[in-house]
């Protein structure tokens, strides 16, 4: 008796030992889903009611997402959900609810996070409407472009008129004027205004630039020119060192 009970313990151990562990939960993704989530960081542009918008993701654990977005030089914090839906992904992300014009985006991205489309909806303010629009990925979070290639880069650029002011690129498709307002043809203002703002690229030789609210600017959307030196290495390429608003140049420093 006492070997048939040693004999029936040493077959349920083995069977156990054996028997595969019970499927535990956990906030990983998938493995097929790995690549997917690996493309999400990055910056996305869309048109938003006539001027730029980007969203910037720069987090995500495949259930919950973060980042920022910029349009005409506001910045708001993201925060909210994420779940795949088929060969899609659906991320909900709200602004946090302290400024008139914050809202919530709905999001649905591609498999691969390249491009989608959205909604936004304002949070309270019932003055303002619902807009539609698509996007695409412009810089992913790796992104380093200067010289002022690709769809968006980082650029710092100082004019030319000995004012001090200086005009800056973002990757996350911002810009930040700090200008000197001339007032005569030998005099600059004393006080420096900053000017925020969102840009893209309308082709290969300019820039379409969406200020915020100021009293430099007559129009809040200005074309700004890409100053180009050409093909000046023979290797096919436009160099761009500055660019033209109005009347003001901007070019790199030395």
């Amino acid at each position: 008796m006492k070997l048939l009970t040693s004999s029936l313990l040493a077959a349920m151990l083995l069977f156990f030992a054996c028997k595969p562990a019970a499927d535990k939960r956990s906030d990983q993704p998938a493995n097929d889903d790995s690549l997917a989530l690996s493309k999400l960081q990055g910056t996305y542009m869309g048109d938003f009611g006539g001027a730029p918008i980007y969203v910037t993701l720069n987090y995500a654990n495949g259930k919950q997402v973060a980042g920022y977005n910029v349009h005409k030089g506001l910045r708001r914090n993201l925060r909210g959900e994420m779940k795949k839906d088929n060969d899609t992904w659906i991320i909900t992300l709200s602004e946090p609810g302290d400024h008139p014009f914050d809202g919530k985006f709905d999001l649905t991205f591609d498999h691969l996070f390249a491009k989608g489309k959205g909604t936004w909806t304002p949070l309270s303010n019932t003055t303002l409407k619902e807009k539609s629009f698509v996007f695409e990925k412009s810089a992913d979070k790796e992104t380093e472009s200067y010289n002022m290639h690709g769809k968006t880069f980082s650029d710092f650029l100082i004019a030319t008129n000995d004012s001090k002011s200086d005009l800056q690129f973002s990757i996350d498709g911002s810009c930040l004027l700090q200008l000197y307002e001339k007032l005569n043809d030998s005099t600059f203002a004393d006080q420096m205004i900053k000017i925020k703002g969102t840009y893209q690229k309308s082709d290969d030789s300019s820039l379409i630039i969406s200020w915020e609210k100021n009293t430099h600017f007559k129009e809040r959307t200005n074309t700004a020119k890409m100053l180009s030196n050409g093909d000046t290495d023979g290797d096919g390429k436009t160099y761009y060192y500055g660019v033209r608003i109005d009347t003001l140049d901007f070019v790199e420093g030395p």
